[in-house]
């Protein structure tokens, strides 16, 4: 009996002794912790913006944090890499989710790496539901003959005439470059954008999936001419490098009077 009773005690050690250094041996790693805590994070909308608390936690020193989106069917994009210190980092993760047209998963790595060059991973997927959604009209834009002195280039994205002459090529998506009084009635894009003309398009009811089958399906120019009232083009932008944006823009009225101070285009945009 005292033999059986000391083979059953030494076992009953020799566990507590595994079960100690296992413990211990999962105190001594690195840990991402993540909130919300479940793997997928549903029901989310295209250019919604998706928050997750980051906790990272190391027994040694940490030294770099990585973050990297890759959408299904696509590459990985790194969308945070900083270095940090300290054995605890605690920070807000936000990351906004593509304009997708249609519907699927994202996954969002989280990788840590600390002095020794050791890394620990986690991660999150966030499932994306895309619907179609009218785009919004905004009215009476213009955008001026290039020999007016006035704004003869056109942010798409912010909305707004600019002076070819003095702002960045990457934003004037539109221009005009006339340099006589006759107006020229001819786009070109100094940031590379291309445009699609379609004067069929169903303007007043497109969505955000319509104009982008309409792009995607038309031919493609690098500048527009022999503009008219009543033209419609479809152009495509990227916005912060990361997000597609589609434009459908509609003349309106065509200003050509004699000289050139005042000759310009007014136009209205869906986007």
């Amino acid at each position: 009996m005292s033999g059986g009773y000391r083979k059953i005690t030494l076992s009953i050690i020799i566990l507590l002794l595994t079960l100690l250094i296992s413990c211990k041996k999962k105190l001594e790693e690195a840990v991402i912790l993540l909130t919300p805590f479940q793997l997928v994070i549903a029901d989310v909308h295209p250019s919604e913006v998706v928050s997750i608390i980051v906790d990272c936690q190391s027994p040694a020193e940490m030294k770099q944090l990585t973050v990297t989106s890759r959408v299904e069917g696509s590459f990985t994009r790194t969308v945070l890499d900083t270095l940090i210190a300290g054995k605890r980092f605690y920070m807000r993760f936000e990351y906004q989710v593509p304009a997708l047209f249609e519907s699927a998963q994202i996954i969002i790595e989280f990788i840590l790496s600390d002095v020794s060059g050791n890394i620990v991973t986690n991660a999150k997927i966030i499932e994306v539901v895309a619907t179609a959604s009218y785009l919004k009209e905004t009215a009476g834009h213009e955008l001026f003959s290039g020999n007016s002195g006035k704004q003869n280039a056109y942010d798409l994205h912010e909305g707004v005439p600019i002076f070819m002459s003095l702002a960045d090529s990457a934003v004037m998506h539109i221009a005009d470059t006339s340099d006589s009084p006759v107006l020229l009635k001819r786009w070109v894009s100094p940031a590379g954008l291309k445009f699609v003309k379609f004067n069929g398009f169903d303007y007043a009811n497109c969505t955000n999936v319509s104009v982008r089958n309409s792009y995607n399906a038309g031919i493609k120019t690098e500048f527009v001419d022999n503009i008219s009232v009543g033209d419609i083009f479809l152009t495509r932008t990227n916005f912060n490098d990361t997000i597609e944006e589609y434009v459908a823009v509609k003349i309106v009225n065509i200003v050509d009077d004699t000289g050139s101070d005042w000759d310009r285009y007014i136009f209205n945009l869906k986007k």
